[in-house]
């Protein structure tokens, strides 16, 4: 007797491919998302300017984020300046401070997060606060420039402290670490599939965007969870590379 399953399941395989092919490759669903309506401007001209410091801020700043010892020198800092949608989906225009290497491409990314209508509670330099982190993620301010310790790890500068890092919204999107959460007001939003205005959640636009650019996103750490957190470190030259 001739046996015909074999033939009959290689059609079928054959034809679950050509189906897939038509239809476009299969990627995952987007998360949710609660977003303004980038279109609603009424006369308001976003703005996604860089700046040298002023030299009154550079004096704010070494008496709040920045003192001696610190990585990064202030004339290597911008001041960004950034608009955004803000939590009431109207458009705001905030500051970031950040590293001058970074500059340009940081503006960039705001700029289209602001086209996508991606929305932010509030955007001021975190000398605001005294350089207070736990004050400025209690107030969901978005800060980029603190020249301190990672969280939890005393001594060891963040990446914060070089301007190569920046937090959005944190506490829609806190820190979390075991049963530890920064800003602890931040529990309330710790259940990550679900969407709230300025969320960011794993395969979001925002996520996509800075991934794309060369960013990592805390959110995907494995020894904790740094969900408001982007950073882009130096790129290190290996040892042997300094005899070339």
């Amino acid at each position: 007797m001739v046996r015909t399953e074999f033939p009959i399941r290689l059609f079928v395989l054959l034809f679950i491919a050509a189906a897939m092919l038509a239809n476009g490759p299969v990627t995952a669903a987007s998360p949710p998302e609660i977003l303004a309506n980038p279109q609603s401007l009424d006369g308001f001209k976003p703005q996604f300017r860089r700046d040298k410091l002023p030299a009154a801020f550079v004096d704010r700043m070494r008496a709040t984020t920045w003192h001696s010892g610190c990585p990064v020198d202030p004339r290597d800092l911008r001041m960004l300046t950034l608009s955004y949608w803000n939590y009431d989906r109207k458009p705001a225009t905030g500051k970031l401070i950040v590293n001058k290497k970074v500059s340009r491409q940081a503006a960039g990314i705001f700029k289209e997060l602001f086209e996508h209508g991606f929305m932010i509670e509030k955007m001021v330099p975190i000398e605001e606060y005294g350089g207070s982190d736990d004050a400025s993620m209690a107030a969901n301010n978005s800060s980029a420039f603190n020249c301190r310790d990672i969280t939890l790890r005393p001594g060891v500068f963040s990446n914060h402290s070089w301007g190569r890092a920046i937090d959005i919204n944190p506490l829609t999107n806190p820190y979390v670490k075991g049963d530890k959460v920064f800003p602890p007001e931040g529990r309330e939003y710790l259940d990550r599939t679900r969407a709230f205005p300025g969320s960011i959640l794993a395969g979001s636009f925002a996520v996509n965007l800075f991934e794309k650019k060369g960013w990592t996103w805390g959110g995907t750490w494995t020894d904790r969870q740094d969900y408001q957190h982007f950073e882009k470190p130096a790129r290190r030259r290996h040892w042997w590379l300094l005899w070339l």
